[in-house]
């Protein structure tokens, strides 16, 4: 055997074993019921529990003394016309299976599409309530960057996702609060940068 095809059998053994070390940690369950669009009831050996999508927030639609938020009838619609057709699996952080409420959090996954991400793409929910759990944080903050360039369901009102904060700005009073904000924001980045630029032209200018 040449040392080119030495070098690729390892290549390949070794990718192998990454592939499978990754389907090792998912757990099959099956589908009971979505509670809201980023909180499910499952079974997991013929018990019921419930899990909480990690890394992700949807709009409330069941919350108490709360009203009902736009888009989140959307993100629970789309969740369990999502999960109710494919084979599921969760998998756990590395850091932790539960949040400081003692729920427990999970990566959910349709055959090998992961729920969490899917629902952050299409503009159902944001990025949110990052605590010491982040194996897959980049590919979440990836999906909300693309559903925020074009400006998909929650992203398309202005001023609706609290992005000071966590959740979201359910009254137009709040909503313009938080466009004015993020304008203000804005301008004062834009002011930081031209003062920068400005005193990097002067040193510039000054060694000629």
């Amino acid at each position: 055997m040449t040392l080119y095809m030495k070098a690729l059998l390892l290549t390949l053994t070794c990718l192998l074993m990454l592939t499978t070390t990754a389907e090792a940690k998912r757990i099959p369950v099956t589908f009971d019921r979505a509670i809201d669009g980023d909180t499910l009831s499952i079974k997991q050996h013929g018990r019921k529990k419930t899990i909480r999508l990690l890394l992700v927030d949807t709009p409330e639609s069941k919350k108490p003394n709360t009203p009902v938020q736009p888009y989140s009838l959307e993100a629970a619609k789309y969740t369990e016309s999502l999960v109710s057709t494919c084979p599921l699996s969760i998998e756990y952080d590395t850091k932790g299976r539960y949040d400081r409420y003692k729920r427990e959090l999970v990566y959910l996954y349709c055959g090998d599409t992961m729920v969490n991400e899917q629902l952050v793409r299409k503009g159902y929910a944001r990025v949110g309530y990052i605590y010491q759990q982040k194996d897959h944080l980049k590919e979440l903050e990836d999906a909300q960057r693309y559903a925020k360039q074009h400006q998909l369901n929650i992203w398309s009102m202005d001023g609706y996702v609290n992005e000071d904060g966590e959740g979201f700005n359910t009254t137009q009073e709040d909503r313009d609060k938080e466009t004015d904000f993020v304008e203000q924001l804005r301008q004062a980045l834009y002011r930081i940068v031209d003062a920068a630029l400005d005193t990097l032209i002067k040193e510039l200018m000054s060694n000629f």
